[in-house]
């Protein structure tokens, strides 16, 4: 199999990354067996954190990933600490830093980000996991972790900083104030949602800051037709997002192509995006994945179909 690659700050990766949100779901093995099988089908590019499965993830990642050659690049993230506190001490901080080196297996990674950027705590002490208040001020500058992030850069514990968050507005006031490598933005750009178009993508690309897709399943809520949330909603599915799901249903039957295939296919044609993370658990739904992208753009009126059923707004 034969992966695009794309520029990524001074690197180059495949456009097609794995992410280990729900790496372990079946088990810690399958999760191995998903990784090399990434690996084997030309995937370059792997995104873990300590949040995800209840930090398995990561000793899933340094299982699968061990021996891999250096054109492998590692991302993982800081955060998800059990006392708020931690996000504000820089001795906590590092230690994360450790721990995430010694889970993975490595000397080093090449990315290290802040974990969901939108949190207040990173950004005022005494705060918790309560997003930041947009009519509040803050030092994003000057918090300790951005501290610590150039710290490891310089100490060469990675190679680049980043932050990642699941909604635009609100990241896109952190990127203002701050200086990083990456942006990562979750939840924001899919088949039905394309929040992250007005401000942040444009704001990323002003910035010189590589922009990462996450979360272009909609945790899982794209992978299949569900025709049952349309004829009795699910408590997350109000009538306005019920109208977005049956239209692609409709564009999705009038095309024939699958479900991940459209997914995957219209992620990669957002041109500011040099990497888009698949958040699969099993092997077989990495290489559909991975086929789906050697597929290439999406036939122009499948395209402009789905462009049509997006609003710049939040589900």
């Amino acid at each position: 199999m034969s992966l695009k690659s794309r520029a990524f700050g001074s690197a180059v990766t495949t456009a097609l990354g794995q992410g280990g949100a729900v790496i372990d779901h079946q088990s810690s093995a399958e999760g191995v067996r998903t990784i090399r099988a990434a690996l084997d089908a030309g995937i370059r590019y792997f995104d873990t954190s300590p949040g995800y499965c209840a930090n398995e993830s990561q000793l899933v990642f340094g299982k699968g990933l061990s021996g891999a050659g250096d054109d492998v690049m590692v991302a993982t993230k800081l955060g998800y600490f059990e006392d708020p506190a931690d996000f504000r001490r820089p001795d906590a901080l590092r230690k994360q830093i450790e721990d995430n080196l010694r889970r993975l297996g490595r000397d080093r990674v090449d990315v290290l980000q802040v974990h969901e950027a939108n949190w207040s705590a990173w950004w005022s002490d005494g705060a918790g996991r309560e997003r930041i208040d947009q009519g509040r001020e803050y030092d994003f500058a000057g918090a300790p972790v951005l501290d610590v992030l150039r710290e490891a850069r310089e100490k060469g514990l990675c190679r680049f900083i980043g932050i990642t968050g699941n909604v635009a507005p609100e990241m896109s006031r952190v990127l203002r104030d701050v200086e990083v490598d990456t942006f990562l933005m979750a939840y924001s750009y899919d088949l039905i949602v394309r929040e992250a178009e007005s401000e942040a993508f444009p704001l990323a690309r002003e910035k010189s800051a590589t922009l990462i897709l996450g979360a272009i399943f909609y945790a899982g809520r794209l992978v299949e037709q569900h025709p049952e949330w349309l004829d009795a909603p699910p408590d997350w599915m109000d009538e306005t997002l019920r109208d977005r799901f049956a239209r692609l249903y409709e564009i999705q039957e009038e095309s024939g192509i699958p479900m991940v295939e459209l997914c995957v296919r219209f992620a990669l044609t957002q041109p500011d995006a040099s990497v888009v993370l698949i958040g699969t658990k099993t092997p077989e739904e990495t290489l559909q994945s991975v086929r789906a992208a050697e597929a290439g753009p999406l036939p122009m009126d499948v395209q402009t179909a789905i462009e049509g059923i997006g609003v710049r707004s939040r589900y």
